[in-house]
């Protein structure tokens, strides 16, 4: 405890350096029709090159920064750099398609965060339908009103929705209704373990079958092996983001892709 307790200081006194300094990274996961493979979007992910303690995963300091509030500077970074990014492509003349970010359930509670997020975005001639907001599915049971508030405002401004780990909680189709989302991405487990069998296979395919009707792009998250991706396709879902296909890999590496697939 008493070194989980001062990584954390380290990390929290050394936050605004970091950001300041450039010690962040994005990475891109590319989602993709299990078709064919084609690339049909990516997610952001952050990663934090620092300068002592070497090339940092997000589960490492994401729960600290979440627990204090600094979470927030640190996804409004990863937007910003995501935003400029998509300039670039534009401006060289690549494909350009969405890209999906986080952000931490503490955003909703600033009465100024979609005003910031469309400032950023105008700033850097983003279209908004190109930009998701991706964010867990536990946080529709604790902040449902208002969530449904802000994701309304959002849609006004023609951003897109996506529910990330759907299934590794107890949030129902039901209120995706109410909140209006764009994209549904179902939790790994539902791949690793939930189509072993013919229950299961049925389960599954029904919530792809209805998050469908109700407008929303489901996406697998977690495929591993071929096996896997046939299954899902047989029981109606179309798209992934998975290892199978591609892991999170640097820009250049993703920019490659994106000429390669067009």
């Amino acid at each position: 405890m008493r070194a989980q307790a001062l990584l954390a200081q380290q990390l929290e006194s050394h936050l605004d350096q970091a950001l300041q300094e450039n010690e962040f990274v994005v990475y891109y996961q590319p989602k993709v029709s299990m078709k064919d493979g084609s690339i049909i979007g990516s997610e952001a992910l952050i990663r934090w090159n620092h300068p002592d303690k070497g090339f940092l995963m997000p589960g490492v300091f994401i729960p600290i920064f979440e627990k204090n509030g600094m979470v927030k500077k640190v996804d409004l970074w990863l937007f910003e750099e995501v935003c400029k990014t998509m300039r670039t492509w534009s401006e060289k003349g690549y494909p350009l398609f969405p890209v999906s970010c986080n952000f931490s359930r503490l955003h909703f509670q600033q009465s100024d965060f979609t005003a910031r997020i469309c400032e950023i975005a105008d700033r850097w001639n983003v279209p908004h339908h190109l930009l998701e907001l991706e964010i867990t599915e536990s946080v529709l049971l604790e902040e449902s009103t208002t969530i449904a508030e802000v994701f309304q405002i959002l849609k006004e401004m023609q951003f897109k929705i996506a529910i990330d780990d759907f299934g590794s909680g107890y949030s129902s189709l039901g209120q995706l209704q109410q909140l209006t989302a764009d994209v549904l991405k179902l939790d790994r487990s539902f791949v690793s373990h939930g189509v072993a069998g013919m229950r299961e296979k049925i389960v599954v395919g029904n919530v792809i079958h209805m998050a469908g009707e109700l407008g929303m792009q489901v996406i697998c998250e977690g495929v591993e092996t071929q096996a896997q991706s046939i299954t899902l396709q047989e029981i109606g879902c179309k798209y992934s983001q998975g290892f199978y296909f591609y892991r999170p890999m640097q820009l250049e590496n993703y920019e490659k892709l994106l000429v390669a697939d067009n």
